[in-house]
């Protein structure tokens, strides 16, 4: 199989793992780069299929949590700065799936608290929105889950991007965009995102945005 091959077969690759898979291209000869993409092809579509293959659709996003949790899990080795308290990356912008919304709408639905206005403001924004650039130093930015203590409050139901995000350099360098930032990564937490995007019912965009979404479709 062909690189170009292997994007057109799989389009909806992270933009992470693409890069994994060039800076794996630089190193193999040809011969051991195309089994690699084989070996690759074959464990997307195997998730892929695992995955679409449960229903309801907010189970599979479930489903994808355990898998990257698993992963994640199994690293002992690398000690990383993430802290409860350390919210730094909860006043940034989070994109989530519409199967992630349907899970955390139903939480907002079943009573839990939340900011409804901050929400409403957030989804206004355009992906991207420079406003999220400012990061803590915004009193709008703070992920509408974020409680007074600088906790998740619904940490065991949170987004994919939100498990996966995991820095090995001081905290305290994740307060200012201006600072060095070391992120852990875990290829095959990338691999099983890319094989759960593959769901042609799954749609991506910021996290306001896709609960708002969510949300107004039951009222």
């Amino acid at each position: 199989m062909s690189l170009n091959d292997f994007l057109t077969q799989h389009p909806r690759l992270t933009k992470s793992f693409k890069n994994f898979v060039h800076d794996f291209q630089k190193k193999m000869d040809d011969e051991t780069f195309t089994a690699f993409l084989d070996t690759l092809d074959a464990e997307l579509s195997r998730v892929s299929g695992e995955l679409q293959a449960i229903s309801p659709e907010s189970q599979r996003a479930r489903t994808l949590h355990h898998l990257v949790d698993s992963e994640i899990d199994s690293e002992k080795e690398i000690q990383v700065s993430c802290r409860k308290g350390c919210s730094a990356c909860c006043h940034m912008e989070v994109e989530i799936t519409n199967h992630e919304a349907q899970i955390l709408s139903q939480l907002i639905l079943d009573g839990h608290p939340i900011d409804r206005e901050r929400l409403s403001r957030q989804s206004l924004r355009e992906l991207q929105d420079p406003l999220w650039k400012q990061g803590m130093r915004n009193q709008d930015n703070p992920c509408v889950f974020l409680n007074s203590e600088g906790s998740c409050s619904v940490y065991e139901h949170r987004p994919v991007m939100c498990r996966r995000h995991s820095v090995t350099t001081p905290a305290k360098n994740c307060e200012t965009l201006d600072a060095t930032i070391t992120v852990r990564y875990f290829p095959k937490v990338d691999l099983y995102i890319s094989a759960a995007n593959e769901d042609s019912t799954v749609l991506i965009g910021p996290m306001a945005k896709m609960i708002s979404l969510e949300l107004g479709g039951r009222s």
